[in-house]
């Protein structure tokens, strides 16, 4: 069922707590105190036990404890998870109407307008909705525009970045193809050990995640300006286990994964804004590419969107439409103050 992006709270759903609640298992890849778990999922998770007098209790399986970074979406199909938060970039072609948010320089935007724009995608195209039909959709987001930084060499021109290894899993690798650098899928809890061991030679990122994963450790340079694509996020419930539960639990996690959907995203941001300031005062160099540079860039990979748009139709799916709506709400979130 496609939400609503605000609703109200309702009064007095708490009762008393029962001997045995009902526990859901919530796999992660992030570090347990990251943001996304300390200041989102778990306010989240409070929430939603308090509301429905404690016959729910969710534990946090984080850090991959419970399942590969890249599996968590299946898990999430197959129970191994009840719930779990999937990159959609982990499984390329899969949600082939989503990835339209990974299309090089589609727009500039906050996260949290990301994520509005991302579930009125959801809402508006049902073919969309059809890409998460084996899961129940709690809520989806994504983070803001995904980050460029390097470590031995500094990103100043597009030439800089030609012939580099470059993380980028899923659908990010043909941006980075176009640019003329060699794509390197890695997902984010590896990106350390990668950097540090010149695995890689720049990445592709949330910038969040300079400070939240420490990778301010293993790199120098961030160059701004090079991102404006958008990485999408899904926190998905195993079908079986949503419709074993009573309609009134239900009912208050649509409720408080409505809530959940914009406080992770305005926390995104928030992590963004923190993670450049925080490198900085570190004394990285942050590097602004001229509005000329960046044409430069976009010349290189606009072709990617005429593509997208032909292998999506190619499958029967709205792709132009889908496209077209996405500019079109951009456009909208960028005029606004």
């Amino acid at each position: 069922m496609a939400l609503a992006f605000f609703t109200d709270s309702y009064a007095g759903d708490a009762m008393p707590t029962p001997a045995n609640p009902k526990e859901l298992r919530f796999s992660h890849f992030a570090p347990a105190r990251h943001p996304i778990q300390a200041a989102g999922f778990e306010p989240w998770a409070k929430a939603v036990e308090e509301r429905t007098g404690g016959r729910i209790k969710i534990t946090f399986y984080p850090a991959q404890t419970l399942c590969k970074a890249k599996d968590n979406y299946d898990a999430a199909v197959s129970g191994i998870a009840d719930i779990a938060f999937a990159s959609i970039a982990y499984s390329p072609g899969r949600f082939p109407l989503s990835e339209v948010l990974f299309l090089p320089f589609i727009g500039s935007v906050s996260a949290e307008d990301g994520t509005r724009i991302y579930q009125e995608l959801f809402n508006k195209f049902s073919q969309m909705r059809d890409e998460y039909s084996e899961v129940k959709v709690l809520w989806l987001h994504t983070c803001g525009a995904v980050g460029l930084s390097s470590n031995k060499k500094p990103i100043r021109r597009l030439e800089d970045i030609q012939k580099m290894l470059v993380r980028a899993p899923g659908p990010l690798a043909a941006t980075v193809e176009a640019l003329g650098a060699t794509p390197v899928a890695m997902s984010a809890p590896d990106m350390y050990i990668a950097m540090e061991k010149g695995t890689v030679d720049a990445m592709y990122m949330p910038k969040e995640a300079l400070k939240s994963l420490k990778l301010y450790e293993v790199t120098k340079y961030h160059t701004i300006g090079a991102e404006n694509m958008y990485a999408p996020f899904c926190v998905a419930m195993n079908l079986k286990v949503w419709n074993s539960l009573p309609p009134d639990i239900q009912r208050i996690i649509e409720e408080e994964s409505v809530k959940a959907a914009v406080l992770n995203a305005g926390n995104w941001d928030k992590g963004d804004k923190d993670a450049i300031e925080f490198v900085k005062a570190k004394g990285h160099e942050l590097i602004y590419l001229s509005p000329e540079e960046i044409d430069r860039w976009r010349a290189k990979t606009h072709p990617l969107w005429d593509k997208w748009v032909a292998d999506t139709e190619a499958k029967g799916l709205p792709g132009k439409a889908v496209l077209g709506e996405t500019l079109r709400l951009m456009k909208e979130s960028e005029k606004r103050p």
